[in-house]
């Protein structure tokens, strides 16, 4: 049988791998936080081979697709960087093909690859010792692998296979404490931390030579102190773009939040690049946003009523003729799930389109050949300081558009940039975007603006938060019975948050509009 692809639930682990300072096996055991015995040593040998571009695009983006055929689980996997030791895989069944990776996982890797073709490019045989750690109850939670690697370029034929030995140290997600432990009396013994994919590379191309450093276009100048930062962000949306196509958590949130730095970025410095360049560039990624803003709001809902609703569980007493709160959570989780599904899906379809894939060629285009105006040229200090500047009176005038009595934006309205609310985070965001860009410049002063900034944004946020939840709950009183009652509470209680972003909301602004804050953009 068919093992279909398992996109839903990406796999989540905490591992860290070390270049082995012996050939002795992985030490463990000891003083180590929650366990209380180690199993005993099962040997395990896999065999499986590693599928990429001609030129190792996936290497170099820190994936790999690989194709195991020894040992257990046989199978395709997906694997992609997370956050610190936190790694993200996907499965697909073996089938048959074997010159090209499944079409599903070459789509997921389309950031990476662009749409050419993986073939194999590498055998990697691997003989393990596993080791259980075991708690007090006998449950696992972690393993130590000592590790023999042998790996062998596929082309040409005749290439010259290259081993090494590594222990890895695996927990399970929320034991960084079990992993920090592990790392540390490695460290001690002379372990270094192993990069697998600097390794496969080695094999593949041998080792780097020594490169000179590329010319600096002018370090000094407006447009390439702006550039860099537009190239960061890029990277940050590729980076993404795989982790949101399998509902990785968080995925969404990043993507949509290097999207809007870019256009934030593209805004604020308009001064420096021709028209329609950029204005072509923002338009799209104000697209691309909306896409990712319906996704991003469905998960947030979710987690923000059912863990309300959770505290209403807490103190419910059954029989009370009040209503359950854990049937009403069943119907939020329903209403929403349908609505996040339908929202990833439309996700997914953009990143899939040739709209999308027209935007990250025209990115990438922008950074490489930019049409710049003489301002870039200019000094970064004189040409980008009171760029930062307007920014902030942008978001001084969005300001003073805001009800002082709070009666506006308190229902959501049809067009979002209509919110005078929603037209202040966006200012604020776009003017921590820029400032952003001249931490180089002014360092530390910056980042407290900055800061200050993205708590203006995080209280109007909130508030944006109450309004949509607010609203879903009153969607599902009509068919709630008893459960009204437990609708109205929650809504209640949202109302009041409410009220606080509001009273938040002034403090919020006086802190990041203190000249005191702002002295270092003159």
């Amino acid at each position: 049988m068919v093992v279909l692809l398992t996109m839903p639930s990406p796999r989540l682990a905490l591992t860290r791998t070390y270049l082995a300072p012996s050939s002795d096996e992985a030490p463990g055991g000891g003083e180590l936080p929650g366990v209380a015995d180690v199993g005993e040593p099962r040997e395990v040998r896999s065999e499986e081979t590693h599928y990429d571009t001609a030129d190792l695009a996936l290497a170099a983006s820190g994936a790999s697709v690989r194709r195991q055929t020894g040992g257990s689980p046989r199978g395709w996997v997906l694997e992609l960087p997370g956050r610190g030791p936190r790694t993200h895989q996907v499965r697909h069944g073996l089938g048959r093909a074997v010159r090209t990776a499944p079409a599903a996982l070459q789509r997921l890797t389309w950031a990476a690859a662009r749409g050419r073709t993986l073939g194999p490019v590498l055998q990697l045989t691997t003989d393990d010792v596993q080791r259980d750690l075991l708690d007090a109850d006998g449950a696992v939670v972690g393993r130590l692998t000592t590790r023999r690697v042998e790996a062998r370029p596929l082309v040409p034929e005749d290439s010259l296979a290259q081993t090494w030995a590594e222990w890895q140290a695996e927990v399970v997600d929320g034991r960084r404490d079990l992993l920090d432990a592990i790392s540390a009396s490695w460290e001690e013994r002379g372990a270094e931390e192993s990069d697998r994919t600097e390794q496969l590379r080695t094999v593949l191309d041998g080792p780097e030579e020594g490169a000179e450093p590329a010319e600096p276009v002018d370090g000094d100048s407006a447009g390439a102190l702006v550039l860099g930062q537009l190239a960061h962000d890029v990277s940050r949306l590729l980076a993404q773009d795989p982790l949101v196509r399998i509902d990785a958590p968080g995925a969404v949130r990043a993507l949509r939040s290097a999207t809007r730095r870019l256009g934030g970025v593209l805004r604020a410095y308009a001064p420096l690049f021709a028209d329609a360049p950029r204005q072509a560039l923002v338009a799209e990624l104000e697209w691309l946003t909306g896409v990712l803003t319906r996704a991003r709001d469905a998960e947030a809902l979710t987690e923000r009523l059912l863990a309300d609703l959770d505290e209403e569980a807490a103190g419910h007493v059954a029989g009370s003729g009040v209503g359950d709160p854990a049937a009403v959570a069943e119907q939020v989780r329903a209403l929403l799930g349908e609505r996040h599904s339908a929202a990833q899906a439309a996700v997914v379809e953009a990143l899939d389109s040739e709209r999308y894939r027209a935007l990250v060629a025209a990115l990438e285009a922008f950074v490489a050949e930019p049409a710049l105006t003489g301002e870039a040229s200019r000094s970064a200090r004189k040409a980008l300081l009171p760029l930062v500047a307007d920014a902030h009176r942008t978001v001084k005038n969005a300001q003073r558009d805001v009800d002082p009595d709070g009666e506006d934006a308190d229902v959501p309205a049809d067009d979002p940039a209509a919110d005078p609310l929603v037209r202040l985070r966006r200012a604020a965001e776009d003017a921590r975007a820029a400032a952003a860009v001249v931490v180089p410049l002014r360092g530390d002063d910056v980042e407290e603006y900055a800061d200050a900034l993205k708590e203006l944004a995080d209280v109007l946020v909130e508030h944006e938060e109450t309004v949509a939840a607010r609203a879903v709950l009153a969607e599902l009183v009509p068919a709630a019975g008893e459960g009204a009652f437990v609708l109205g509470r929650v809504h209640a209680l949202e109302e009041v948050r409410s009220a606080v972003a509001r009273h938040d909301l002034d403090e919020a602004w006086d802190t990041a509009n203190r000249k005191k804050l702002r002295k270092w953009m003159s």
